[in-house]
């Protein structure tokens, strides 16, 4: 074995005593320790066997020795930071099963640049350094195998690993998701490319918003984070009748069949803000570059503004929702870093670069004194609490009981002040449930929206509405309108890296499909009779290539579709415009920045 050659071995296994402990480490409480154990061998012989093929493709030649430095540099080192990466983030990985098919170099960026610590990268970046360093000396004082040695147990350890996969529904490895993924794809029906359909005529925007004198002086809009309709129900069920969602469900104009159009948190209030289906996934920087021209266009905010509301957003974080808080609020509600870090007796935690954030409580006080600051004021909250478990394990809550606790803290501070029966509460969602297990089940894209008052007896509306039909259900209920008619198909898109698109109908179908680059096929079509999996002939068909053309004409002419700068149709009130709303947008953009 040449020196190279030595020093890429030894720097190979150097890598895989590390993924080791952390594989175990931070899979600890998502999988079982011998799914863990049996993953890592998975993924260490194959970092072995691309060390081998490294190792055969170089020579002393000047053309080998490139080819095998191409091998080394531009397959196992890559190989090596995927593996790393999906053993440090083990936990999420598990649940949403993100595949190396679905991303895209947008993607990484953001992966790269909000996600991972600054301090995670360059501890990196030194460990790499270091097996580089260790490697170059042990090779020339240990004695090493011979190389059919080495490939006699790297083929040892894959068989091992091999075996075991048999007997599970699930393997912990970013490599056993692959080959499951490139199975699925060739398994499913392939998507027939045809032109549109008349069933998705009007998916794209909201329904018409009615006009009128709003009745309420106070509107409270609390966005709970990846609560469906069901699993409301089902938590609060076992809850007791005093909690808020039991206490005022009598109180309640509940829709029964509201679904996300978008599964990404930004995206779904963006769709709930201006009545728009985004068809673009949120955290990727290519698709987040070809909707933020929407900070610059008339949204639910200028019509409540021109209404004569106070508008204010709220979120307990100090890095909050690109675009949806850059949009011309009178007021936000967010967390300095000062805050975050003297946090006093409430939970907060950091669980990517991005996200320094507390629970929702901690802005209690202060969205209290904004609401009886103004005469007429519109408030948004986004819901932090069910971001990460870490919340949850510290507390012993669901997000239901929490988000109840905390609504009906905000019911009594109105109520002491004699402002209860003059305040609109609209509960909902900001998306489904993106677990991997849950694409093709219906009832998690179908997402909660009750609208709360004193003043209301319990009523259901089971038409068909999403989250772009926001405004138009938001001013049917300031206004005291009956409600614009429902769809008859909604259409949405899947979260960030999952190359899923999707359509649900009023007569309980579901359609799923993945739009990859490579491959588009059907991922579930049928009617869903318990609202869950499909098991049926779909009752209203979407063709599937209908969908797919949707989309793609939807997304080349998003921003030609909002006009230049006039504000559409179905607003209310008329928003401001042009140099007025310029000036107006730069001039609340600096308050993030002071409050940062």
């Amino acid at each position: 074995m040449t020196s190279v050659g030595a020093r890429r071995l030894l720097f190979t296994g150097l890598s895989c005593a590390i993924l080791l402990p952390l594989k175990l480490i931070r899979g600890w409480n998502a999988e079982p320790a011998l799914a863990l154990l049996s993953a890592w061998m998975l993924d260490a012989s194959f970092l072995l066997w691309l060390c081998l093929l490294s190792i055969a493709a170089g020579g002393k030649t000047r053309g080998r020795i490139v080819l095998g430095r191409v091998v080394f540099v531009l397959l196992e080192l890559p190989a090596l930071l995927v593996i790393a990466a999906h053993s440090y983030y083990l936990e999420e990985a598990t649940a949403r099963q993100f595949s190396l098919l679905d991303s895209s170099w947008g993607a990484v960026e953001f992966f790269v640049t909000e996600v991972v610590p600054p301090a995670l990268l360059v501890a990196a970046g030194l460990l790499l350094v270091a097996f580089f360093v260790a490697a170059g000396f042990l090779a020339r004082r240990l004695w090493l195998p011979r190389l059919r040695w080495v490939a006699l147990a790297a083929g040892s350890l894959g068989a091992t690993a091999l075996i075991h996969q048999a007997n599970v529904t699930f393997f912990p490895s970013v490599l056993w998701e692959m080959g499951r993924d490139v199975a699925e794809a060739l398994s499913h029906p392939a998507v027939a490319l045809v032109g549109e359909a008349q069933e998705l005529a009007g998916a794209d925007r909201g329904r018409t918003a009615p006009k009128g004198e709003p009745r309420f002086e106070r509107v409270v809009v609390f966005v709970m984070e990846s609560v469906p309709s069901r699993i409301l129900d089902q938590d609060a069920a076992a809850l007791p009748p005093e909690h808020f969602f039991n206490r005022h469900r009598s109180q309640a104009h509940a829709y029964t069949s509201y679904f996300t159009t978008n599964q990404d948190s930004r995206t779904g209030l963006l769709a709930m803000l201006f009545g728009r289906l985004i068809p673009f996934e949120a955290y990727s920087e290519r698709d987040a570059r070809r909707y933020l021209f929407l900070q610059q266009r008339p949204s639910l905010v200028d019509g409540m503004a021109r209404a004569g509301f106070h508008t204010a957003v709220a979120a307990s974080q100090t890095d909050v929702e690109l675009v949806v808080f850059e949009l011309p609020w009178n007021q936000r509600l967010i967390l300095s870093q000062g805050q975050f870090e003297n946090h006093g007796d409430f939970l907060c935690f950091n669980p990517y670069q991005f996200e320094h954030d507390c629970e929702d409580r901690i802005l209690l006080p202060r969205l209290i004194e904004e609401l009886a600051a103004h005469p007429k004021v519109f408030v948004l909250q986004e819901g932090v609490y069910g971001h990460i478990g870490d919340y949850q394990d510290a507390t012993g809550k669901t997000p239901v009981e929490y988000y109840g606790d905390y609504l009906q803290m905000i019911w009594d501070g109105l109520a002491q002040r004699g402002m209860l029966d003059s305040t609109l509460f609209v509960v909902t969602s900001d998306h489904g449930i993106r677990d991997w297990d849950y694409r093709t089940r219906r009832f998690a894209l179908r997402l909660p929206l009750w609208f709360i008052s004193p003043r209301f007896e319990r009523r259901e509306v089971d038409g068909l509405y999403n989250q772009s039909d926001f405004p138009a259900l938001l001013w049917s209920e300031l206004v005291e309108a009956p409600p614009p008619a429902p769809r008859r198909v909604s259409a949405y898109v899947g979260c960030t890296n999952s190359s899923l698109l999707g359509a649900v109908s009023a007569e309980g179908d579901l359609l799923v499909v993945k739009d990859r680059r490579f491959r588009k096929y059907v991922l579930a079509e049928g009617s869903c009779p318990d609202d869950d999996r499909p098991v049926a002939p779909p009752r209203r068909r979407v063709p599937p290539g209908a969908l797919v053309e949707f989309f793609r004409r939807l997304r080349e002419g998003f921003e030609k579709s909002f006009g230049e700068s006039l504000p559409p149709p179905d607003w209310p009130e008329a928003s401001l415009t042009g140099p007025e709303r310029s000036v107006r947008v730069q001039q609340v953009r600096s308050p993030i920045e002071e409050e940062k």
